[in-house]
């Protein structure tokens, strides 16, 4: 009687282990993507926060008008433009 009481309790161990192995292969599994989905994630940040970074200086913008567009561009006024409606 007492050898089957150890071996019940000795599969009813193996039992528990093998199905907290199997959760924690699981957590462990989604830890893993969401990590890998934070790193993509901060990279497209910092790119995107260098983007704006380097764009929206004015010394930049300045620079950028400069080396594209040779003329001398001016203002327009939006009194004088004419909208026209299609009607049909």
């Amino acid at each position: 009687m007492k050898n089957y009481i150890i071996i019940t309790f000795l599969l009813i161990l193996i039992i528990f282990t093998s199905l907290v192995k199997t959760s924690t292969r699981d957590l462990e599994a989604k830890i893993f993507t969401n990590e890998e989905e934070i790193k993509l994630l901060s990279d497209k940040k910092e790119l995107m926060l260098l983007e704006h970074n380097y764009l929206s200086s004015p010394e930049r913008l300045y620079e950028l008008k400069n080396s594209l567009f040779n003329e001398n561009l001016i203002p327009l006024d939006l009194k004088r433009f004419i909208f026209l409606k299609n009607h049909e």
